[in-house]
């Protein structure tokens, strides 16, 4: 089932936490292109929220996530929260739920398949008879499920509502989501705690420092914020951070930094001074060094280069 935007809660006898008269929780798509939409709190199924333009925001009754373009967020079957679009210009996301049982289903099945899909000691699903379950986090744009999200978009644009399709690539894509939880549970294996709830706990706090960089690295940002945010003292954060990402907080930021001012350079006219200080960045002359070491050309050599190919790529399309 594939539906264009949030179901209209205020229908009279209308189940927000079984939307479905029919199917209650079936595997559906929900794809939304709009400034402002609303969904109340709820009670849902394993779900993916994923945004390519603008910004969805949810609310659990612990905490509250924004989801900026090409990230995602996982609620596990059961969780509570509301959601919402709200932006002056025009937002594109897709939510993914996938219906009760199915996860478990796929997960038996490739079990069955390749008992090596999941190393059972090191993840939070012992058993495939178990609630399949997910940390439940913003995570980073990974490449492997863009197919997926680009294929539901195009389907809901066509008007293509085809159950047993949607069904084939829903397994297929918790098969590659089964493989980045995998990557999670390596992670979590990187902080040094004897029990495997805390080590899960550490990697949460740790993860909500990450979503306040992200949200906040444009600005000045003093590792102790950062840390505050992860429930932590400053050595804890900076070695658990480490141990965890492969690289300090500091480094994490200036990584985040320079990606967006690559962004800046090639599709704004905006001078380099002003995207130095657009991205956070105090001193040009450091901004620019290190924008050459990570990317082997000065940000004036960048812009020109892409207004090249620009220019090329024009002329070739005429």
């Amino acid at each position: 089932m594939i539906l264009l935007g949030y179901p209209d809660y205020t229908k009279p006898g209308f189940d927000i936490n079984l939307p479905c008269p029919e199917h209650k929780w079936p595997n559906m798509i929900i794809y939304n292109r709009t400034k402002s939409a609303y969904y109340p709190l709820h009670t849902g199924p394993l779900t993916l929220k994923f945004t390519l333009k603008g910004e969805e925001y949810f609310a659990t009754k612990q905490r509250s996530y924004r989801v900026p373009p090409f990230n995602y967020l996982i609620f596990n079957e059961g969780q509570k929260y509301s959601a919402r679009i709200q932006s002056e210009t025009e937002c594109e996301t897709v939510s993914v739920f996938f219906r009760p049982a199915f996860a478990e289903e796929v997960l038996s099945s490739l079990v069955a398949e390749d008992d090596t899909i999941l190393d059972n000691e090191h993840n939070y699903t012992e058993k495939s008879s178990q609630p399949v379950t997910f940390m439940e986090m913003i995570y980073p744009f990974d490449g492997r499920l863009m197919p997926y999200i680009y294929k539901f978009c195009l389907a809901a644009k066509t008007g293509f509502d085809d159950n047993e399709w949607l069904d084939e690539e829903l397994y297929l894509m918790l098969k590659v989501l089964f493989e980045i939880h995998k990557q999670v549970g390596e992670e979590i294996k990187q902080i040094p705690a004897a029990k495997r709830s805390t080590k899960i706990e550490l990697y949460k706090r740790i993860n909500n420092a990450k979503d306040y960089i992200d949200n906040n690295y444009c600005n000045e940002i003093k590792i102790e914020d950062a840390a505050k945010a992860a429930c932590m003292s400053n050595f804890h954060f900076l070695r658990l951070f480490k141990n965890v990402f492969g690289e300090t907080p500091y480094q994490y930021i200036t990584y985040k930094r320079l990606a967006k001012a690559s962004s800046l350079i090639m599709k704004t006219e905006m001078p380099i001074t002003e995207v130095c200080m657009e991205v956070g960045f105090q001193s040009l002359s450091s901004f620019s060094w290190l924008f050459k070491q990570k990317y082997g050309i000065s940000p004036e050599t960048m812009r020109r280069d892409y207004g090249s190919f620009e220019h090329k790529l024009a002329r070739i399309k005429k």
